[in-house]
């Protein structure tokens, strides 16, 4: 056996240990699902950004500097920015309204907040978070298929087979417990990879200014924040690349964080620690693409640029740890989206609809089956492949879409009503699907460069946006809400 497989079986041990260990905490639902309300300031830190980041981090975001160097930033700095929004204006406040209604899930908070009887906006809720979320936990199986395909020398079906038993596996024993402390695990070894990996590459390429002059003889484009475009072009390339700062107040699995710590006055402490690890991760990423640009020259697949890295520069027990802190990013990420569409099914619909008198004892075993069921589905989507960047923006829009713009106005605008939530969810869906799976956004592109591909989540979130107001306005207001008095 290979020092490099080791490595990486010792990391796969330890995440098995700790599904096994954390399983002993889950009594109820509320366990299972947020972990009782009981997470600290370091576990509801790394576990959200780790979460939210995933395969896109370590494959989709190098590939993206590989390909557009310098101009990948731009990327980075919407992602930073959005992280920063999410702790300082949702954080808090959805802390402390979801713990007044007792909602352990985003429906069930939707519901709560509009006092919806009909539970009409249960359904739409629950429908959109399986149907994206499933999407995007595919999405973290085809990353997990090409990292271990192309570290271990295995086909991709093989490949995608470990990953898809391994994140099922501890979520489904460990529930929310289990995923918080795995990613408390996974993000600390993310980040220090993705700060020590570019270290190396500089030092042995022999400094920037030389991976630079390599950079330049390539593409000098890619030494350009514009990336070549100028006036309108280059505004709309930066504020494209940068769109992903919509998407985050809309991602139930980033969301569920925030209502799993234990106290409220934690999250100034929790969110310290997010940005920096956020920063530290999203600019190592790009550079990392870059580094990889000057050695490789060119690719058939530039989302592999980071274990071709590792592989080439470090020894192979390194090597085998960079492998293993890739596959940490994408299961990080999965296991959390696989516990949001579980709740989704379990407790959004069947528990609140169908058997609202089931014990404790059963809906955790249920929330298990879904696991299990839920990650079957996700597999099946995964053997087709795809480019992982854009994958991830289909499944990333769709929520951001959906949910973004609700979230924000249910949490400061007391306005808003029952009308105005359903629109804006169901404009969000619909915008997302027309705009990235019927050709709009290439026909538009098409228009402008063939690179500059305009992701539906920009146009959906302002009509979902527009939508929830108008429509809030135009139907009866609520009745007083007391949730805005302890706001």
């Amino acid at each position: 056996m290979s020092i490099l497989i080791l490595a990486f079986l010792i990391y796969l041990i330890v995440l098995v240990i700790i599904g096994i260990w954390s399983s002993r905490f889950n009594k109820t639902l509320d366990d299972f699902l947020i972990a009782g309300r009981k997470l600290g300031t370091w576990p509801v830190a790394i576990s959200a950004e780790a979460s939210d980041m995933s395969g896109w981090l370590v494959l989709g975001l190098p590939g993206r500097g590989f390909v557009y160097g310098i101009g990948a930033l731009w990327t980075s700095i919407g992602a930073s920015l959005g992280t920063l929004f999410n702790w300082s204006v949702i954080a808090k406040r959805l802390r402390r309204f979801t713990e007044k209604l007792h909602s352990i899930t985003i429906p069930d908070f939707l519901e709560d907040r509009y006092n919806d009887k009909t539970h009409i906006i249960r359904a739409i809720s629950t429908t959109i978070i399986t149907i994206f979320m499933v999407s995007y936990v595919s999405v973290q199986l085809v990353a997990s298929g090409k990292i271990i395909s192309e570290a271990f020398g295995w086909d991709y079906h093989s490949a995608l087979i470990l990953g898809f038993a391994i994140i099922t596996f501890y979520t489904l024993m460990g529930g929310f417990f289990a995923v918080a402390w795995t990613d408390v695990f996974q993000g600390i070894l993310i980040v220090g990879i993705l700060l020590i990996l570019p270290i190396i590459g500089i030092i042995r390429l022999g400094g920037l200014g030389s991976i630079f002059s390599e950079v330049g003889k390539i593409n000098t484009d890619a030494l350009s924040p514009s990336f070549g475009y100028g006036g309108l072009l280059f505004l709309l390339f930066a504020f494209v690349s940068m769109s992903w700062f919509f998407g985050y107040p809309g991602q139930p699995h980033i969301l569920t964080r925030y209502m799993a710590i234990k106290e409220e006055k934690k999250i100034w402490n929790s969110t310290l620690i997010g940005m920096i690890w956020v920063i530290i991760s999203l600019w190592g990423a790009v550079l990392i693409g870059i580094i990889g640009l000057s050695l490789f020259k060119g690719l058939p697949d530039p989302e592999k640029v980071m274990p071709l890295l590792a592989m080439n520069l470090l020894p192979e027990w390194a090597a085998g740890i960079v492998i293993a802190a890739i596959t940490a990013a994408i299961m990080s990420t999965a296991d959390s989206q696989l516990l949001v569409a579980s709740s989704s099914v379990v407790e959004d619909v069947y528990h609140k609809l169908v058997n609202p008198n089931i014990n404790q004892k059963k809906l955790v075993f249920y929330s298990r089956i879904s696991v299990l069921l839920l990650s079957v589905i996700a597999f099946l989507l995964a053997l087709q492949g795809g480019v992982i960047y854009f994958l991830v923006a289909f499944a990333w829009g769709g929520l951001a879409a959906s949910f973004g713009p609700l979230i924000i106005l249910s949490l400061w605008w007391k306005r808003t009503t029952k009308w105005g939530a359903i629109a804006g969810m169901v404009s969000g869906t619909i915008t997302v699907i027309i705009w990235d799976k019927f050709g709009v956004a290439n026909f538009l592109s098409s228009s402008f460069s063939s690179e500059l591909v305009i992701p539906g989540m920009i146009p959906a979130f302002f009509i979902s946006l527009f939508l929830v107001i108008i429509v809030s306005l135009f139907s009866v207001p609520p009745k007083t809400n007391v949730l805005f008095k302890i706001g």
